[in-house]
């Protein structure tokens, strides 16, 4: 994760704004925060679907959505007010040893150019959720995290609040059946948390029930 500390300083009488723009697998949500005083306050959000799995879509299909989800979430922005500083949340498998793989950074490069975005830094999904459950715990959480897509799931093993490993599968029988066999590619550790932990979970609610039926 590359995440500035700090937020840049401004005069006590100014609010500086924020873009967050969290690029998923099958869509795309933008948040805008503003920054006064130290504090920080959310304004604005809002997300569009993708038609297909992100990597399948042509860059001017991104540029589309993403430009019509940031103007969404600037329509509470005061007038003539834009926001250009923006921090990237990617998918885990756009990352190879904590940097953006080539083929995504010029994809994010070209989104900037475009939009008028100026990036400051990039944070992975999965560890931005890891790090949102031990702000709520209180805690480093140890725990199988499990994001459901369409299409595939993305299981990822959460250790003392750090992701060690995750795989993307596609899914195959069912959901749990799809995790289980997961499980079994995290090969090098004898001992697997016992907790599951599930996120974009809403086309499936039944989920957590077969989740916990499954043998």
């Amino acid at each position: 994760m590359k995440l500035p500390i700090k937020l840049p300083f401004q005069k006590q009488d100014d609010a500086a704004y924020y873009l967050s723009l969290l690029i998923g697998d099958e869509k795309a949500h933008a948040t805008v925060f503003a920054e006064k005083n130290g504090k920080i306050e959310i304004i604005g959000e809002h997300e569009e679907h993708f038609p297909t799995p992100v990597e399948k879509l042509s860059d001017e299909a991104l540029l589309d959505i993403l430009d019509k989800t940031i103007s969404n979430a600037e329509a509470t922005l005061p007038e003539g007010f834009q926001t250009r500083k923006t921090i990237f949340g990617v998918k885990e498998n756009w990352i190879e040893e904590t940097k953006i793989k080539k083929e995504y950074l010029n994809k994010l490069k070209k989104v900037c150019d475009s939009l008028g975005l100026t990036p400051i830094g990039f944070l992975v999904i999965h560890e931005a959720v890891a790090h949102l459950l031990q702000k709520e715990e209180g805690a480093p959480v140890s725990a199988i995290l499990t994001e459901i897509g369409t299409d595939d799931v993305a299981v990822s093993l959460l250790r003392a609040g750090k992701i060690l490993e995750t795989h993307r599968v596609k899914i195959e029988t069912s959901i749990p059946h799809t995790i289980d066999k997961t499980l079994h590619q995290f090969s090098n550790y004898e001992i697997l948390p016992s907790r599951i932990i599930v996120f974009n979970e809403h086309k499936h609610p039944k989920l957590s029930q077969e989740l916990t039926t499954h043998q």
